[in-house]
């Protein structure tokens, strides 16, 4: 019964495992600068921009939310930079190395904005990831200009 015991604990564990999303106002704390940055720009508003029956649509809140399930809404850090209950604790971002190695990604991977930015996207103009990384660059602490 032991092994039992403990599958049943494990299961309960990994089924009780908090968000991987820490949300954009836990960021904040370390990164002010970036964080008043973001709240300017259209990603900080971007559920805002959907009509109140899309924000329940999951093909919409995909791209226009973080984790809408979660409450994180518009595209919050965690968007660009991955998910970060593994590496948003102090003593991980001090360390870059070991931020990059539990999921933290630079988010200046066009990739990454190719996710939602797609060719199908409703724009006036075409997306141009160069000018938008640009628009959204920010400096981590103690990085200089």
């Amino acid at each position: 019964m032991p092994t039992a015991a403990f599958a049943l604990a494990l299961g309960l564990s990994v089924a009780a495992r908090a968000s991987e999303f820490v949300g954009a106002s836990r960021c904040r704390d370390c990164h002010a600068e970036a964080y008043a940055q973001w709240r300017q720009t259209p990603h900080a508003r971007a559920t805002d921009t959907l009509p109140d029956a899309r924000r329940r649509d999951p093909r919409c809140v995909g791209c226009h939310a973080t984790s809408a399930r979660e409450g994180l809404l518009g595209v919050q850090c965690e968007s660009c930079h991955g998910a970060g209950r593994d590496y948003a604790r102090a003593e991980v971002m001090r360390d870059p190395g070991l931020a990059r190695a539990t999921g933290l990604r630079s988010g200046a991977e066009t990739i990454v904005c190719a996710r939602c930015h797609t060719a199908d996207s409703a724009r006036l103009v075409p997306f141009d990831p160069v000018s938008a990384l640009s628009r959204v660059r920010h400096r981590a602490p103690g990085e200089r200009p």
